[in-house]
């Protein structure tokens, strides 16, 4: 699960992560300044910003499914409300959903990484995991399109 406060207003354009995932009892991370892997660095990009007020909660979930090719999807999915006189006489609910696959070359492509300048960093040892979670499914079971299924939904609440 996703919950965020907003620090300021703001749109929201995507959301950057990384990970850390234990592999046969030994850590493997993606964090910045980690020694390079074959996974790296998310930029998860929404097709439309979401809007937010300073205070404004966003909630939401981030989804890993991995793939036999070494891969992975990430399904994201992230919402906001708006209560008040600024929401009219209701609520305004803003909902965008996402799925990305990113063995997919167009994703690759138009998210360039950033890896260490070091090849020979000692290895991370970390001693919590992350609330992600990966699910192992057969790739031909998951395919997506080279374009992400992306869509903002926006409800009016009375």
């Amino acid at each position: 699960p996703l919950k965020f406060e907003a620090p300021v207003g703001a749109r929201i354009y995507g959301l950057a992560f990384w990970f850390d995932v234990l592999f046969d009892g030994r850590w493997l991370s993606t964090a910045p300044g980690a020694p390079p892997t074959h996974w790296y660095q998310l930029r998860c990009v929404l097709s439309q910003p979401l809007y937010v007020m300073s205070g404004q909660e966003i909630t939401g979930r981030l989804h890993m499914i991995a793939h036999n090719a070494q891969s992975y999807s990430v399904n994201l999915t992230m919402t906001t409300k708006s209560w008040g006189a600024s929401a009219g006489q209701g609520g305004i609910v803003q909902t965008w959903s996402g799925k990305f696959d990113l063995k997919e070359p167009y994703y690759r492509m138009s998210h360039p990484q950033a890896y260490s300048i070091a090849q020979d960093q000692p290895t991370h040892h970390l001693t919590n995991t992350q609330d992600i979670q990966i699910q192992s499914q057969d790739e031909e079971r998951f395919k997506l399109m080279h374009q992400p299924s992306q869509n903002v939904d926006i409800e009016y609440i009375e």
